[in-house]
């Protein structure tokens, strides 16, 4: 069941919106009226067991549309039903993720605010800053690993490589002359391209979005020529051909885009898959945390979700909390040698 996020290099295989605010209201409101007729006191924090109690939010630290949220709004109607209690997705994108992940990292850690990061949150961006405001390992519990992201090499159709050798000859005959959109600074998207470019010898310019999705959009509307993207964003563009795909970075051929070729097939012995996760801040009650583990594996075992997430590109993991602990600390370590060594940095 286990299938982290796989690297590889030339040398390695590698609804709480409005009616939450006017909720949040509410509740202040009655808390100044409770106030005026009794001192105030602290709460004691509610027993594990009877989690969760309210609505739950899951923040998602990357633009509306991307892969993580897919997979997270699956889960979160599951979760919803088994738990009795909303558990509403709240994008706070920024910073290639950083701010919205700082945001939970400095929540209360009483299981009512999560985060669905990406590995590329998670493990690559602060091994590609040192100055990113949250520590992974130390600011985290690691409650499931939901799904992998297998990403594709992409072109508009009017860019005249129709394989990725092609693409190779055009870059070095006009070295930096082709542009790449990714989803930001530090984001996934830079970091496979980047070790594209170790291996084939070429470069390429690059165009940070602040989002995977809007930089997938600008290849599909021919302002960027070329890009990485998660296969689950831009899957039905390549099979209605308003996309090219030139290579997917998977060690086999995907049942979602049968006819594109790996980079393997073309002579490229680079993988590149990143993960998305649930977490909840460091210090979060055992209880609750085993609970969301449990049930979030249970939903993503279930047959609705998993072949929704089959159709659409993704590779369904369910992983619980103790063992992806293990795959999140190995990943910190591995991102940060791999962008080490293919000398990637920020613009």
């Amino acid at each position: 069941m286990c299938s982290p996020s796989r690297i590889g290099t030339l040398t390695d295989k590698f609804v709480f919106r409005q009616s939450g605010r006017a909720l949040l209201i509410a509740c202040s409101l009655l808390g100044c009226l409770t106030s005026f007729q009794a001192p105030a006191q602290t709460p004691s924090p509610a027993p594990a067991n009877a989690y969760p109690n309210r609505p739950v939010r899951i923040v998602i630290p990357l633009g509306p549309g991307n892969s993580a949220e897919v997979v997270t709004r699956l889960v979160a109607q599951k979760l919803s039903i088994a738990l009795g209690q909303p558990f509403v997705i709240e994008p706070q994108p920024g910073a290639a993720g950083a701010i919205g992940t700082a945001h939970v990292a400095r929540s209360p850690a009483d299981g009512y605010t999560l985060l669905a990061a990406t590995d590329g949150v998670m493990a690559a961006l602060p091994g590609f800053r040192a100055d990113v405001p949250f520590n992974p390992i130390r600011d985290f519990v690691p409650i499931a690993q939901m799904a992998g992201i297998p990403f594709a090499l992409i072109a508009h159709p009017s860019v005249r490589a129709g394989s990725v050798q092609q693409l190779i000859d055009m870059a070095k005959a006009e070295p930096g002359k082709i542009d790449f959109s990714t989803g930001g600074n530090g984001s996934a998207q830079q970091l496979v391209m980047a070790m594209f470019m170790t291996a084939t010898g070429t470069r390429f310019t690059h165009v940070p979005y602040k989002g995977a999705p809007q930089a997938a959009m600008d290849v599909v509307s021919g302002q960027i020529p070329i890009a990485f993207a998660g296969v689950p964003i831009v899957a039905e563009f390549i099979k209605d051909g308003r996309l090219r795909g030139l290579a997917v970075a998977s060690d086999q051929r995907l049942a979602s885009l049968p006819h594109v070729p790996t980079l393997k097939e073309q002579g490229i012995p680079l993988q590149f898959a990143t993960w998305v996760g649930l977490f909840a801040p460091a210090g979060t009650p055992r209880e609750i945390v085993a609970r969301l583990s449990e049930e979030t594996v249970k939903a993503l075992r279930a047959p609705d979700v998993t072949d929704r997430l089959a159709s659409l590109g993704f590779e369904v993991y369910g992983v619980p909390t103790e063992q992806f602990a293990q795959i999140v600390r190995a990943d910190v370590a591995r991102m940060a040698d791999v962008i080490k060594r293919s000398g990637m940095k920020a613009d």
